[in-house]
């Protein structure tokens, strides 16, 4: 055997050994040194032990699937808000978004969880949100599952409730880059509509589903107007969703009345009893254009800037809203923005 030969036997034995070294040290030995589990700090400031590597999540509620969605994580779900499944209200975007998503099991009708159903679905988390849901954390103690809470209920914490998903999910750079766009648009607003006398500022009101039920100082709905550039003139409101009387409509007598996308904005304008107002006599009256704007989805950040086009057009004639919206959309969906005319 001449000596090129045996140099190179020798070498090839040394790449043989080499690959199968770090084949087993990457298969074998390198996830054994792993630690099982880590610690994340949830939205309550409670330490919560989840898996090393989370692989298998349920949300239960539509806002965390969307979130799911736009980190890129959807294929670690196991189980979706009733919202979604049913393709309703804020759940409909995210069928739109990823439309298989809908066949997942979901454990959950109203706020009655199926505490059989979750345990076999196995998930390694739980996220829940919303602080009137804080009760399921109780509730779901007999599972012995992971429970982390981010709320998205709060304008100031929105970014800070997405990377702890974005954390949870291993999703961090994502949730970062989308928390940009948050940061973005929130500067945005400020840099038009923040320097505005308390004297100046466009007064507003917001209502649900009818136009006698109103938002008031502890919604998101009123964090959004005043975030804006408004003020609120329900703003001594603390209950939720109170009736209103025309009376009192009238006696605020709002520049601006927003609504939800679900009021007919003709039949507004034409409510008899209340015509004196401001907003209907100079046909200031605006639906949002989704349901998730006003709450529950990252589009509620946007619809910030929206309102504020709305309450001070002058000070954003030099944008075009839908050209926004598109930007937001694809930034953050990869989509442009598919609902009613934002005019």
């Amino acid at each position: 055997m001449n000596r090129n030969r045996i140099i190179a036997i020798a070498i090839g034995v040394i790449i043989i050994a080499s690959v199968s070294g770090y084949y087993l040290y990457g298969s074998v030995i390198a996830p054994a040194l792993l630690p099982k589990t880590r610690t994340v700090t949830d939205a309550r400031g409670a330490q919560v032990t989840i898996p090393y590597e989370v692989k298998k999540v349920l949300t239960l509620r539509e806002v965390h699937t969307e979130m799911c969605i736009v980190l890129g994580a959807e294929d670690k779900l196991v189980g979706i808000d009733d919202g979604t499944k049913a393709n309703r209200s804020y759940g409909v975007m995210n069928v739109k978004l990823r439309p298989a998503i809908q066949s997942l099991p979901c454990p959950i009708s109203g706020k009655s969880l199926n505490l059989e159903q979750i345990v076999a679905l196995k998930p390694d988390v739980i996220f829940i949100g919303g602080y009137g849901r804080l009760s399921w954390i109780d509730t779901l103690k007999p599972t012995n599952i992971s429970v982390v809470v981010a709320h998205f209920e709060e304008i100031g914490n929105y970014t800070r409730d997405l990377k702890i998903m974005g954390e949870v999910l291993g999703k961090q750079d994502k949730a970062n880059e989308i928390s940009t766009h948050i940061n973005s648009i929130l500067s945005a607003v400020s840099s038009r509509v923040g320097n505005i006398s308390q004297s100046q500022k466009i007064s507003a009101y917001f209502s649900g589903n009818d136009l006698y039920h109103v938002y008031g100082s502890t919604t998101f709905e009123h964090f959004q107007i005043v975030t804006a550039g408004g003020t609120n003139v329900a703003s001594s409101i603390t209950t939720w969703l109170p009736a209103v009387s025309p009376e009192q409509l009238i006696s605020w007598n709002p520049n601006v009345i927003f609504t939800l996308e679900s009021v007919n904005k003709m039949s507004v304008l034409q409510d008899p009893n209340v015509q004196t107002v401001s907003a209907i006599q100079n046909q200031k009256v605006f639906p949002i254009p989704q349901g998730g704007w006003d709450f529950g989805s990252l589009r509620a950040i946007f619809a910030i800037e929206w309102l504020s086009t709305k309450l001070y057009p002058a000070r954003w004639s030099d944008v075009n809203i839908t050209n926004a919206a598109n930007t937001f959309y694809q930034n953050v969906y990869k989509i442009n923005y598919w609902g009613p005319s934002l005019a």
